[in-house]
């Protein structure tokens, strides 16, 4: 006896859907109303979102205040090495751990205390609702999210703020060491200088000569000799020596100061180092749960399943002798 080919096509799911009619439907409406049950006790969560570009460290360093040729044109915006330090700054500790001490993060999700794993869970927590990213903008992304609609907007914004802080810090602390080595060095030639104008006084009575002699000082010395002999000869040539010596210290020790002023003008912590586009607005949008698209999305998963179900279990029991041969 020859075996009939299996064949299914839409008529079939149209009638064993039709067969099946009641059963799915009740089967998909207790899931909808199991997944509404399940919405209505979920509490509303919402999400603050704020974004900034970098500011430009060439604008605020020294060697931008105090150019010595002019500069055609200076982004008053960061390139990528600044968006790299401040994602890096951002998702630091130096802004996490912050951000979680200054809002009692926490107690606000009520994790206990006493768990010796307490903030490491905080952490975990929060990280998950808080983000921060770069875009390919050069700028960058900042979301929170929570349950409590005020907060979401206090987070961002003191996130933001602390970014800028902590860049600020790290160029102010780099420039004040700098000004700072410079000084100890300053502070030791005014040693030597103190050494050698004493010295340079001794040798000026000792030989009676108190003409300005420097070579160094062409355009200002005007000296005729007073003297003559070998002792007189001498103490010119020590004098000049020491003189021209000084007259160097002397100028690398302004030299040191004014680097040293330039270098402690950029310490001035006014200058922005983020430009703020869009800051977190009280009563962040709501993002969750969407109850009637979840209830809907339920009845739809429900009703697909129950029907691809009720195919199979008719296919099964029609062809039942075929797949048991």
């Amino acid at each position: 006896m020859e075996q009939k080919e299996f064949q299914f096509d839409l008529f079939d799911i149209i009638r064993i859907g039709l067969k099946w009619k009641k059963k799915i439907l009740i089967f998909s409406f207790t899931v909808a109303i199991i997944a509404a049950v399940f919405f209505f006790f979920q509490k509303n969560y919402y999400n603050a979102y704020g974004s900034f570009y970098t500011g430009s460290a060439v604008m605020s360093g020294r060697v931008n205040l105090f150019r010595e040729t002019p500069q055609e044109w200076v982004d008053y915006f960061g390139g990528e090495n600044e968006v790299d330090r401040a994602f890096v700054i951002g998702n630091s500790a130096q802004v996490i751990s912050y951000l979680i001490e200054k809002f009692k993060i926490r107690e606000h999700y009520k994790i206990d205390s006493t768990d010796k794993e307490a903030m490491k869970k905080t952490y975990k927590k929060f990280t998950k609702n808080f983000s921060i990213n770069r875009t390919g903008f050069k700028h960058i992304e900042i979301n929170f999210s929570d349950e409590d609609q005020n907060l979401c907007h206090e987070v961002v914004n003191e996130a933001m703020n602390r970014i800028e802080n902590q860049l600020r810090l790290m160029y102010i602390n780099i420039n004040r060491q700098l000004a700072l080595s410079l000084d100890i060095r300053k502070d030791s030639l005014d040693q030597a200088l103190t050494v050698m104008t004493d010295s340079l006084v001794g040798l000026r009575v000792k030989y009676n000569i108190y003409d300005l002699i420097a070579p160094g000082r062409k355009n200002m010395v005007a000296f005729n000799p007073k003297g003559s002999g070998e002792n007189y000869a001498k103490g010119i040539e020590e004098i000049q020596n020491l003189e021209e010596m000084k007259d160097k210290l002397a100028m690398d020790k302004a030299k040191y100061m004014s680097l040293s002023n330039e270098f402690k003008t950029a310490t001035f912590d006014g200058f922005p180092m983020i430009h703020v586009t869009q800051w977190a607005s009280a009563g962040s949008p709501k993002a969750g749960p969407f109850r009637t698209i979840g209830v809907m999305i339920a009845f739809a998963i429900a009703f697909v399943f129950s029907l691809v179900l009720s195919i199979f279990i008719e296919v099964l029991k029609d062809n039942k002798e075929k797949f048991l041969a």
